[in-house]
């Protein structure tokens, strides 16, 4: 299968498998029966990355399991031969729990700086954490390196996942970030990983989530200090390029995932057997598609899914005729 767009490519470079220092409830990597390894040696990455060299815009994202686990020379082995041989526009991201930061990890982030963004995954804790690190305190060891380092890294940002147990703690959980001086955070939802699922939200009530994060982001004037996803660019008039609401039906073929040299596909690492979804008829029928997008199309949608998009997309109507 060949890429259908060969301006533009997003490449998860998943170099330590699935292996991760912590368990997360939500985790699709962690609940799979089929662990996957890394690599062996970063020759792999470089033969594997050579094939883009020549796009106009990639997006490379050191992704996992957990990518901290990697020797750190190594990793600047392989940043040193992306930012040498990648001469258009290239873009590096960290997408990492927090917890292994350190002096060293960011010493080396920003030799790079104006290149690279640090993703770091946190929740807000609610009545029930999902996320584990060996009956340690996980997120007091994030937190102090957000303190430690937000002033260093300037790209850095958060991201969350709504769930059944978190989902009403999300208004002082962003003013915390604001106070920690985080930029950016992105709000997803947790999906349902399997039928009998007490963490997973609906589609509903993710949209009210959203929702009433807009009003206070307007009220308490948060957009000065914060960027929120995926409101940001919703209520943007640029086109949206988030894929969930991406009207494209081969959107899942702008994406490449690396494990090793045995081990790479074509598409999403959520997705199995290398076979892109479709869009179903439904959708491409619907009059929301254009703005919808039909969503994940790996994601299997509940009840609410169409009834939560509509009323999303009618709130950002409204709110921006009101200003």
């Amino acid at each position: 299968m060949k890429c259908t767009n060969k301006k533009s490519i997003t490449v998860f470079l998943k170099l330590v498998g699935t292996t991760c220092n912590m368990e997360c409830k939500y985790c699709y990597e962690h609940v799979s029966k089929n662990p996957k390894r890394g690599i062996r040696d970063v020759q792999e990455v470089f033969d594997y990355l050579k094939e883009f060299i020549g796009y106009e815009h990639v997006f490379i994202v050191f992704h996992g399991g957990e990518p901290l686990l990697m020797k750190i020379y190594d990793i600047k082995n392989i940043l040193d031969y992306i930012f040498i041989n990648f001469k258009n526009k290239i873009h590096v991201q960290f997408q990492t729990n927090g917890t292994l930061l350190n002096d060293n990890w960011i010493l080396l982030l920003k030799e790079y700086s104006s290149n690279i963004s640090l993703s770091i995954s946190l929740d807000p804790v609610g009545e029930k954490d999902l996320r584990y690190l060996n009956n340690k305190d996980y997120r007091k060891v994030v937190i102090d390196n957000l303190k430690k380092y937000s002033s260093v890294i300037k790209n850095i940002g958060i991201i969350s996942v709504a769930h059944a147990y978190n989902k009403d703690y999300f208004i002082d959980y962003i003013e915390e970030l604001i106070k920690l001086g985080v930029s950016s955070i992105t709000i997803n939802k947790y999906r349902k990983i399997k039928e009998k699922d007490k963490y997973s939200i609906t589609e509903m009530e993710y949209v009210i989530l959203l929702k009433k994060i807009f009003m206070n982001w307007i009220e308490k004037k948060w957009y000065l200090k914060i960027n929120i996803q995926p409101l940001l660019s919703l209520f943007s008039n640029n086109t949206n390029k988030i894929c969930i609401y991406l009207k494209d039906e081969n959107k899942c073929s702008y994406f490449r995932t690396f494990y090793h040299e045995k081990d790479s596909s074509n598409c999403c690492d959520h997705i199995l057997d290398n076979v892109l979804p479709k869009v179903s008829k439904s959708c491409l029928e619907c009059d929301i598609y254009s703005k919808c997008g039909g969503g994940c199309l790996m994601e299997e949608k509940e009840v609410s899914f169409c009834e939560g998009r509509r009323e999303l997309f009618k709130f950002i109507e409204e709110m921006k005729n009101e200003n």
